[in-house]
């Protein structure tokens, strides 16, 4: 009796076993035969980067003497890599495609905006920055732009180094090209599942880590309060523009709006007037915003012309920019060779009339 019960427990777990093989080739085959027709994305960063022939670096132009006779108004933009845009052609990162915006008028006075942007920069780093843009090249308006990672303490000074494909928090296949994950596309889903929600849960604790340590959050608002006081001496107006990050959906789940309000709470206080970007950027697809999906998650060209216009919209708002500089003829659409046409925001061919909403200049 007890050999038949043993045996009769043995074929139900062969069965059983049986069972459960069967049901994952099953799903093992139906993960082969599927195909959502998805095509392969193709990398389309530059073939290759240009730079000004004069210049020794890659962020801008050379920057010249400024003129002393009042035709210039010069910006200087500090940051790191969202400011300096790795993968990305110069004149495509937002500071050139400001100082396009603010040199659209018939106008006595030029707009110069340079990018002082060094990848691997914190705040710390930035206070040399801004000696040399308000002391050295005269500038007039300082916008300090911050990204989450600014408040990090380096032993070392970041010598502007973008180490493409290093991102600790890459997302994608957990596929190693070995074993099982090599032959199997089940097991492969479930390592990159399992993969991509600890990436993410890493991603978010790293963040909220730096803002936790009292000696990094010291040494940032140190360096702000150093910014600010470099501009009040040498009569540079000081303003913080601060990105979202972009490894993580841009909605109503984003991690991060508790380190935005930190930062705008200490910027507050030392009085530096603030744009925060977010909400410029909530509910667009991250496909849209990374320069390389899925790999580098800095703002690409679409994200930079969003915050350049953001931040010419909040410019003009704050009265921050001369009057001249205020881009004269706006319009709500672009579908005809003259202004105006089929606007129904213009009345005439050439009109200026524009939306007033929360982001436009009053």
């Amino acid at each position: 009796m007890i050999y038949s019960a043993l045996k009769s427990g043995l074929v139900a777990i062969s069965l059983c076993t049986a069972s459960i093989f069967v049901v994952l080739g099953l799903v093992e085959a139906a993960f082969w035969s599927f195909d959502d027709g998805t095509p392969t994305l193709k990398n389309d960063r530059p073939q290759a980067y240009y730079k000004p022939e004069a210049s020794k670096f890659f962020q801008d132009y050379p920057i010249e003497p400024k003129n002393t006779d009042g035709s210039v108004f010069r910006i200087a933009v500090l940051g790191d890599s969202f400011t300096f845009a790795p993968n990305m052609q110069f004149d495509d990162a937002f500071p050139k495609r400001l100082e396009r915006m603010l040199n659209l008028n018939v106008s006595p006075i030029r707009a110069e905006v340079f990018n002082y942007g060094v990848p691997g920069y914190s705040t710390m780093h930035e206070i040399r920055s801004a000696k040399f843009a308000a002391e050295r090249d005269g500038a007039d308006l300082i916008i300090v732009e911050i990204t989450l990672n600014d408040p990090e303490r380096k032993p070392f000074r970041p010598h502007g180094l973008w180490k493409g494909g290093t991102n600790p928090f890459k997302l994608g296949s957990g596929d190693t090209g070995t074993g099982l994950l090599s032959h199997s596309k089940l097991a492969n889903f479930v390592a990159t599942r399992i993969h991509n929600h600890q990436t993410r849960q890493a991603y978010v604790d790293y963040y909220y880590k730096l803002f936790d340590d009292q000696k990094n959050w010291a040494e940032f608002t140190g360096a702000l309060k150093s910014i600010a006081d470099i501009g009040s001496t040498n009569g540079a107006k000081v303003v913080a523009v601060i990105f979202p990050l972009f490894g993580m959906p841009l909605d109503k789940n984003y991690p991060f709006t508790e380190l935005h309000t930190k930062v705008q709470q200490v910027l507050r206080q030392l009085n530096i007037l603030t744009l925060d970007l977010l909400s410029a950027y909530f509910g667009l697809p991250l496909d849209r915003m990374q320069t390389i999906v899925g790999t580098d998650f800095h703002p690409n060209e679409i994200g930079h012309r969003i915050a350049a216009e953001e931040i010419y919209y909040w410019l003009a708002r704050e009265q921050l920019i001369p009057g001249e500089l205020r881009i004269r003829e706006l319009f709500k659409s672009r579908v005809d060779i003259r202004p105006g046409s089929n606007d129904p925001l213009s009345s005439t061919p050439g009109s200026t009339q524009v939306a007033t909403n929360d982001n436009s200049p009053q």
